[in-house]
């Protein structure tokens, strides 16, 4: 019964954003492994493409929310949907950007010691520290959702979760076409690739040292996203990443998005027009969205 009050709860509160949700562009369809490589391929655009990191955390919705992602999905066409996958105690896969849940939840200890019988009845903070009503949701939850959307996921396995499992659940939904899974390692992006050979996937591109790391280690350089540092780096930084045919991303969740807009403006439009960052990372992916696409 309380499953079911669940799913209801649920499909109220999506169809409640329903009438909002915007036409998406006509290319943020993936059929295959080679319409995503294509669309994410660097040097194709002169405004970088949004990554809505926790599915954007603006105006009081929490990070991780099924509301907060349909929300960012009806005002930022084609986003990077970025959501944060963690195991309960009993391996059950669900949304969480922390293991301490007493972070973003009015729970406490650590979520990778609690089931999910426990879990499901916590409820998320906003930004500011609040309590909301919205639970924290399954990964299987979120698959479901974005299946058939208009959207790319951008998958953190933390190190903790099962790379083969999250795998499983990706193809299983048919979400794998659509998906970025960011590895924490070269040896798990190794492992990643094996699992699944066509899926794309997003890995440290810090310093020259890192590069020359990933050129070494076998894998494919046109089904890779350079994570790199968050501050704006020079032009040759990200030109010898464009020559590998590897898209960029630069995040200012944490430092840039933490500014009054007054700030954070010039420094958005900075990141914008610099030539180098092919994804911007951000908090706030509805206003970065008014920012890059301001109508005269």
């Amino acid at each position: 019964m309380k499953h079911q009050t669940r799913q209801i709860f649920t499909a109220l509160l999506l169809a409640a954003f329903t009438h909002t949700i915007q036409a998406q562009t006509g290319d943020c369809k993936f059929a295959d492994a080679d319409a995503l490589k294509m669309y994410l391929k660097p040097g194709k655009r002169t405004t970088p493409l949004i990554m809505a990191h926790q599915g954007g955390t603006e105006d009081g919705f929490p990070g991780n929310s099924m509301a907060t992602f349909a929300r960012t999905y009806s005002k930022v066409p084609c986003v990077l949907l970025e959501i944060d996958v963690r195991p309960t105690a009993d391996s059950l896969l669900v949304i969480s950007h922390d293991d301490d849940l007493a972070l973003k939840t009015n729970g406490k200890g650590l979520l990778s010691k609690k089931k999910w019988k426990e879990v499901s009845k916590l409820r998320l903070k906003d930004p500011y520290g609040s309590m909301t009503e919205h639970p924290i949701p399954t990964f299987q939850e979120v698959l479901n959702w974005s299946a058939g959307k208009n959207l790319v996921l951008i998958v953190d396995k933390k190190p903790e979760t099962s790379i083969a499992r999250t795998i499983q659940l990706l193809q299983g939904t048919g979400n794998l076409y659509k998906s970025v899974l960011i590895c924490y390692s070269l040896k798990e992006a190794q492992l990643a690739h094996k699992l699944a050979p066509q899926l794309m996937l997003a890995v440290g591109f810090n310093s020259p040292e890192h590069i020359d790391a990933v050129e070494q280690s076998g894998l494919p350089f046109e089904q890779l996203v350079a994570l790199t540092p968050r501050e704006l780096q020079d032009a040759p930084f990200y030109q010898r990443i464009h020559d590998l045919n590897v898209a960029s991303s630069l995040g200012t969740n944490g430092n840039v998005d933490t500014l009054q807009t007054t700030e954070s403006r010039p420094l958005y439009q900075k990141i914008r027009d610099s030539g180098g960052p092919d994804i911007i990372c951000t908090d706030n992916p509805i206003l970065v969205q008014s920012i890059f696409y301001k109508k005269d």
